[in-house]
């Protein structure tokens, strides 16, 4: 069973078992959405562990990788326990690099300890910092292709960054074949990197300067404060960039090639298959001229009132489509709560629907402004609203929103919706007085 196999390791995971002939479970929320050819896809929810045993029956081993949860600890821990309740004795587990530092009481080294600790024939990959981040919006992606930029704090340190994909063959390799039991693994790319190399590097696949821009810890924990990080994510990202300062990611090891029979791939390579994610959004759209620039606003037009008449009729299907498989979807009085993928913004609507009755909106568009990568919406909203604090039947509400999306290749890539959310608590405190 491969749990987060929609992820950025897992789905590779998911494939490279498949390849070598094993019979996969790809375990996710909504295993309906999953696209993994070969795999059987398998509800399996961190939160419901009543999913958890139908999807371990007969299992032999696991791909796990752990769940964002405050009690992590203790979640896995339970985990574990019903893996050797129904024999399910192999597990590779996905940590991070240089946990080995940590004090047992920092959480990803006490996770650690309860996987060493179980009694499972375990193996922990801890890999080095992800080339896939170079080019994820969430990461690094938008300031290299926006800003011509990327912002670390490493001291000057180096790091070997590691392609996702080798890090899912080590795992499907052990899964599969056996060996590496008891033991950390620590994989890395072929090569240590400054963050100036990185820039250079990343500067001769795009075509255009990139430059390395160097932040020191405390400038870096400031920053984070000021974006609404809670504190819990900003001690944990320190833990992090000073392991790089401290040079704990600048070693290579021969790991990936030791257990898959091959190199890792290199830097270069990966920029170079993704190098018109390294580009610049302004020269792209420089390249359209005016009336291909003028067809896409159209048809962004039409998606988006594709994604409000579906919202309103409450048809998760058409809406869903609208989006990427990637999307992001932030609610911007709650940014520090973002959706991300189709599966999990699918649940959330189906959740934000049901505080109206017949689950229906009447919408409205006020404004709308479409480009050939953006469109900005004004929406009018009413509906009876059920949730909390309604009383029985419902109280008419009505509210404004806004939202802007970033589309791509005729798919929304990312939402931010702007409202405000004690609309529904004053319409009910006006029918209560």
């Amino acid at each position: 069973m491969v749990i987060g196999a929609s992820g950025k390791t897992g789905r590779h995971v998911v494939a490279g078992l498949v390849s070598r002939g094993a019979t996969v479970r790809a375990a996710s929320r909504t295993p309906e959405q999953l696209d993994a050819p070969g795999a059987d896809p398998t509800r399996f929810d961190w939160h419901d562990e009543s999913t958890w045993g139908p999807a371990l029956e007969t299992v032999d081993g696991v791909y796990l990788v752990k769940p964002e949860s405050s009690d992590v600890v203790e979640v896995v821990g339970r985990f574990l326990g019903a893996m050797k309740a129904v024999g399910a004795a192999r597990l590779v587990f996905l940590s991070e690099s240089a946990t080995q530092t940590r004090s047992d009481d920092i959480t990803e080294r006490h996770v650690e300890r309860v996987v060493e600790a179980s009694g499972l024939q375990w193996t922990i990959l801890r890999p080095s910092w992800y080339m896939d981040d170079i080019v994820d919006a969430e990461f690094f992606g938008s300031m290299v292709r926006d800003d011509r930029i990327i912002v670390m704090t490493t001291g000057g340190s180096a790091t070997a960054w590691i392609d996702a994909r080798d890090i899912a063959d080590v795992a499907a390799e052990i899964l599969v074949n056996g060996g590496e039991v008891g033991r950390a693994l620590d994989l890395t790319g072929p090569e240590a990197l400054t963050l100036d190399q990185l820039a250079e590097r990343i500067t001769a696949a795009a075509g255009d300067p990139v430059k390395g821009v160097e932040e020191s810890v405390l400038e870096a924990k400031s920053r984070m404060r000021a974006e609404g990080l809670d504190e819990g994510f900003v001690a944990y990202m320190t833990r992090i960039v000073e392991s790089i300062v401290a040079g704990d990611t600048a070693t290579v090891t021969g790991e990936v090639e030791r257990v898959t029979g091959r190199p890792p791939r290199n830097i270069d390579a990966f920029l170079a298959e993704h190098a018109a994610q390294l580009r610049p959004v302004r020269e792209v759209k420089s390249e359209l001229d005016a009336e291909y620039a003028n067809q896409l606003a159209r048809e962004n037009e039409a998606l988006f009132r594709r994604q409000i008449s579906a919202w309103a009729r409450n048809d998760l299907d058409d809406l869903i489509d609208c989006y990427t498989d990637d999307m992001v979807y932030t609610d911007m009085p709650f940014a520090d709560q973002q959706v991300r993928g189709k599966a999990a913004f699918r649940e959330y609507m189906a959740g934000y629907n049901a505080l109206f009755a017949g689950s229906q909106v009447e919408v409205e568009i006020v404004t709308l402004v479409a480009s050939s990568a953006n469109v900005v919406g004004e929406l009018l909203c009413r509906a009876r609203y059920v949730g909390t604090g309604a009383p029985e039947g419902g109280v008419p509400v009505e509210w404004y929103a806004t939202l802007v999306d970033t589309i791509v290749g005729r798919k929304i890539v990312s939402e931010h919706a702007y409202f405000d959310p004690t609309a529904f608590d004053k319409a009910v405190e006006q029918t209560a007085t």
